[in-house]
């Protein structure tokens, strides 16, 4: 949301940091691995609905879709039913969101694409791919794990 906010408002925007961004139209494994997740969440919501769905998706089920997202388990186990709805919701977002070169070509913000030490292979092949594609893009990887981290990122030239 971050980097098309920042594309489709420039003068609003001056610097944008992307965590983990989930950008893999770049990463031909992906698109086998969103599939095969795909089948997954219907395997799981045929007999359990929505939880299940979700259930799935905190274990690591969701190896393209879902990636790191058993890193999540701990922190949001009592979510409540309007989490498993909103996941259902926003993964199509995932593959949707294509990335145009010529509307990339004339960002004017500055961006930096951050991982952190636990971030998933494949989030790291997208956060490398990115940088790659977006000029003058900075790569971070934070020192930590913990929230706090990231707004060490806010405050880099």
């Amino acid at each position: 949301m971050a980097l098309e906010l920042a594309l489709a408002e420039p003068d609003l925007v001056d610097a944008v940091v992307l965590v983990e961004p989930p950008l893999f139209d770049t990463i031909t494994r992906a698109t086998e691995g969103m599939s095969d997740d795909v089948a997954a969440i219907r395997e799981a919501a045929e007999p359990g609905g929505e939880e299940a769905v979700w259930r799935l998706y905190l274990s690591g089920g969701l190896s393209t879709l879902g990636a790191g997202a058993e890193r999540l388990a701990g922190s949001v186990s009592g979510a409540g039913p309007a989490a498993a709805h909103t996941l259902l919701v926003e993964l199509p977002a995932v593959p949707a969101w294509p990335l145009d070169p010529v509307r990339v070509a004339a960002l004017e913000a500055v961006v930096t694409v951050a991982t952190t030490p636990s971030s998933a292979g494949l989030l790291l092949e997208a956060a490398d791919s990115l940088v790659m594609r977006i000029p003058g893009a900075r790569r971070e990887v934070v020192a930590d794990d913990c929230p706090g981290a990231i707004p060490e990122l806010l405050g880099k030239d």
